[in-house]
């Protein structure tokens, strides 16, 4: 087994991000993220989401209460409206292949890690 230093292992895992970069679950990932951006209302209405949902937590810092009723039914209802849109269902699933993608590498990572360390 051959010893790296930090810098070799660093460059790898730059190499390693870079292929990752050009996968084709990437490659998907960007393009929903283009078509939800060219979007200018469905942009605005993403916008307004999280707005709504950093105010919620903002305000949910200092409690619970009935205050937080109102802005917690609006957020759930823009997010029903959001999540009925295809362009937000394709990014979702393209992000959901890509958290995959990402798993997979970390669990082959600490696999070869495991296998190898006894």
């Amino acid at each position: 087994m051959t010893v790296l230093d930090r810098n070799e292992i660093w460059a790898q895992a730059f190499e390693l991000g870079q292929l990752i970069l050009e996968s084709p679950e990437v490659a998907h990932y960007k393009q929903c993220e283009q078509a939800l951006e060219a979007d200018a209302a469905l942009s605005a209405k993403v916008a307004k989401f999280r707005e709504l949902q950093e105010q919620f937590e903002r305000l949910a810092e200092h409690g619970s209460g009935p205050h937080l009723d109102g802005l917690r039914g609006d957020i759930k209802t823009l997010s029903d409206e959001l999540n009925a849109r295809p362009e937000i269902q394709a990014y979702k699933a393209a992000m959901k292949q890509v958290d995959e993608l990402l798993k997979s590498v970390t669990d082959t990572i600490a696999q070869t890690i495991a296998e190898n360390n006894g």
